[in-house]
This record gives structure tokens, sequence and C-alpha cells, in this order.
């Protein structure tokens, strides 16, 4: 059974996720609202995964969500955000030009993710709720995001377990959470076509009553680019 937003929440939760991230990547943001914690809100975090878009300045309606541009690989932390229907305007943060508008549906006690996808010649932003299930002693929870336009179909191992962790994923594909033991893993992740590993990540420690996203990320066919094919993970919960 899942976990209401709202316990998930409570004690100041949503604040210890916001931690973990900014611990990975040191992305900072200004919160769409900066109101009492019983102010309706729902609650963001925003991934920018386009390989070669220019940093980009964030905007929900009026309000500026980036204190900085947001770059490739780089991320918002979750931050509460006004309800309803909310224009997202991506800017390009040297001219101001538009990248992209997208409205989308913010629910009050929700928690989404916003990923910013594809090439910027075809920018797209995907919101997705984030629902898990309640932590448990030994085991974590991990989902994956399939962010790479140029990796085609793929399917993410773990070492030392029999079956693939995901189904066949698709570009823009994001899975539900699972449940991983923890322990330390090679993660592989391969093409569904030929089988071939695509990229492999040794000794990554998964932590129980953590909630993480992996995303794959960057190009594969340009192995020479600084945004060439990588993984990464996220902590989404953690439990002190």
């Amino acid at each position: 059974m899942f976990k209401s937003t709202l316990s998930r929440f409570h004690s100041f939760k949503i604040r210890l996720a916001a931690v973990a991230s900014i611990a990975i990547l040191g992305t900072s943001c200004l919160n769409d609202i900066e109101t009492p914690i019983s102010t309706p809100a729902a609650y963001v975090s925003i991934y920018q995964s386009s390989p070669d878009a220019p940093d980009m300045e964030i905007f929900a309606d009026a309000n500026r969500v980036t204190s900085q541009p947001l770059g490739f690989s780089e991320f918002i932390a979750y931050s509460p955000f006004f309800t309803g229907e909310r224009l997202f305007r991506f800017l390009n943060s040297i001219n101001g030009g538009t990248l992209l508008e997208k409205n989308f549906q913010l629910e009050v006690n929700e928690i989404y993710s916003v990923f910013v996808l594809d090439h910027a010649t075809d920018l797209d932003a995907k919101l997705v709720k984030d629902d898990w299930e309640d932590t448990k002693a030994d085991f974590a929870q991990i989902r994956f995001a399939h962010l790479s336009p140029d990796a085609g179909e793929v399917f993410v191992e773990l070492s030392g377990l029999q079956a693939p962790i995901t189904a066949n994923t698709l570009f823009k594909d994001v899975t539900g959470f699972g449940e991983v033991e923890k322990g330390t893993y090679d993660i592989l992740i391969k093409s569904v076509e030929n089988g071939e590993t695509l990229i492999e990540i040794k000794n990554v420690k998964i932590k129980e009553k953590n909630v993480y996203t992996l995303l794959l990320r960057g190009l594969y066919e340009e192995p020479t680019n600084q945004n060439s094919l990588d993984l990464q993970l996220i902590t989404n919960y953690f439990e002190l």
C-alpha cells in the first residue's frame, strides 16, 4: 500500500529529501512559494537532461524557480509549488529566449518530478508523479528514467540478481519504484536489440530505506562529447 504524501513528509522530511539531492550536485533553487508549511502545496523537483540545450532559467507562471541557470545533468530538489494548472517556462539563460512552455496540473500534497528531455530542437518536459511505498528494513526502492535520446530501448541489470530490475524501457519512459535489497551492486544498462552493455557503473552502494532514481542520460552515439552517455543516481528520500 502506498504511503500518503502527508505521512511521507511530516517532520519536514521533504526538506531531508532536498538536502540529499543538493548534496549530489550542489544545485539550489528559489522556492516557488516561501510560505508556512500549512499552505496547500505540491512538491516538485526538476531535472535537466537535454544534452545540447543551453543553460536555462525556469519559471512557473510569473514565479522564478531557478536561483541560478540550470545546466545539463543538474536538478532542483523538491520544492513547494502553488497548485492548479501551472505554466512552466524554460528560458535560455543567456538571451532570455523561450526554449519551451508547457502546462502542468499540480495537485495538493502530491510529489512530482519534471524531466526536461530531448535535443534542444525538440525540447520537451515530462511530469511524473512520485509514488513510492512505505520504506522497510534491508530494502531500498529504485526507479529508472531513460533520458538518452539515442541509446535505443534498454533494460537495467544489477550484479548478483537473476532478472533485470526493469522491463524494456524506451526513451522518455520513467518506471515505477521497485524494491531492491540493500547492498553494493554493479549497474548495467543493456540494449534490448542485441544485449550489448551500453554502460556499466561498478560498486554502487544502495542503502536501506532510501528511495532512488537511476537516470540514463547523455549521448550514446557521441562518446567524445562532454555530454556522452552516463548514469546518475539521485536520492529522492531517505530516513535518518
